[in-house]
């Protein structure tokens, strides 16, 4: 190794150490705004990556968001009142699941037509937990609440290559509803949390197509609550959700890498009964609407607000950019691998581009 070469490696191994002994916690956001004073809310909403909007559904509409203004994208009555969507970038489409009462529908949007897949797929329910797994090509949809109030234990898995249901009864995770669940691709599972059955409940459970592991026990304890996996600091990120019974909204944010949650110092607007998504191509998380409270106590906020993470090339999500960043981006040097976080531009390469951004943005984020 030549001294010029070694020096820089030394170099940049000391920028890592000290950037990341300065600023060592998860990136929890720079700040949450008001980026629009109405929003068509809902407990069901995707962020579509092909086509760069985030998708929710108010009333039979399928709404879309594009950091500016909500769009209207088409009108079916059948999807009033659907509690799930899920992105799925193997074939760019989004899933829809449930509608019109508790149902078990299962709709497919693909940017410009809605189409009726299945029905009477699981079992009628509503306010499931629901996550695509893109690496073993599943849809996940776990738990919720029949007709009759009583809540499911049962779960299934949607095939789309058949066009077949694998369906399961009781398992380790009991009866469950108003949970949320995302996949993670680092880990190669999905992740469920909270919920309620009896009480508000803490835990957090991964499946790997296989299993359902207890990862955690001490999470925040909420349900109708907001959670979405950040793809570039390869984190799931919860927010608010409300507590019952004398029902209550929280404002904290919580992040989870795999291990522990830990709870953000950054507070947001307090919001329960809706859920976010993650905007990769902007870096923020849109969450719109939301039961809060007001000056004349608990009421729907129409508002849509977005949490700001800023520092995309922050690639490890520790504050700064700076040679762990920089690593990163030259390990992953030519990966085309779409949920790479060193693709920092999200062009689909890791390339000379994401270079560029995170010498752009060295030093301290924010």
């Amino acid at each position: 190794m030549s001294t010029n070469v070694g020096a820089c490696a030394v170099a940049v191994g000391v920028a890592a150490f000290l950037g990341h002994f300065a600023m060592a916690q998860d990136s929890c956001g720079e700040s949450w705004v008001v980026a629009d004073r109405d929003s068509p809310g809902s407990v069901a909403i995707a962020y579509d990556e092909q086509r760069r909007e985030t998708l929710t559904q108010s009333g039979g509409t399928l709404w879309a968001w594009d950091g500016a203004a909500w769009t209207a994208r088409w009108t079916e009555p059948l999807l009033d009142g659907v509690d799930a969507m899920a992105y799925d970038r193997n074939r760019r489409v989004t899933w829809i699941f449930g509608g019109a009462g508790y149902d078990d529908r299962l709709w497919k949007w693909d940017g410009s037509e809605l189409t009726l897949v299945a029905n009477d797929t699981i079992g009628g329910r509503a306010y499931v937990a629901m996550a695509f797994d893109w690496k073993r090509d599943r849809l996940v949809v776990h738990g919720g609440q029949s007709a009759a109030q009583w809540l499911y234990s049962s779960w299934g898995e949607f095939d789309p290559s058949t066009g077949q249901w694998t369906t399961w009864g009781n398992g380790p995770v009991g009866r469950l509803y108003a949970h949320k669940m995302v996949y993670d691709p680092i880990r190669e599972r999905c992740v469920m949390h909270g919920g309620f059955y009896f009480f508000n409940r803490p835990e957090t459970w991964t499946w790997d197509g296989s299993n359902w592991v207890l990862a955690s026990s001490s999470g925040p304890a909420r349900y109708v609550a907001n959670m979405a996996w950040d793809s570039i600091r390869q984190q799931v990120v919860f927010h608010g959700g409300t507590t019952c019974c004398g029902e209550v909204e929280y404002a904290s944010t919580w992040v989870w890498r795999g291990i522990q949650w830990s709870e953000c110092s950054l507070q947001g607007p307090p919001r329960g009964y809706t859920n976010m998504a993650f905007d990769v191509h902007r870096d923020r998380f849109v969450l719109p609407g939301g039961i809060g409270p007001t000056p004349v106590g608990r009421q729907w906020i129409p508002h849509t607000n977005e949490l700001i993470m800023g520092c995309s090339a922050d690639i490890d999500g520790d504050g700064v950019v700076a040679g762990a960043d920089l690593g990163r981006v030259l390990n992953g040097w030519g990966s085309t691998l779409a949920d790479s976080a060193a693709d920092v531009d999200r062009n689909g390469i890791v390339d000379g581009s994401d270079l560029g951004a995170v010498l752009a943005g060295w030093g301290p984020c924010g």
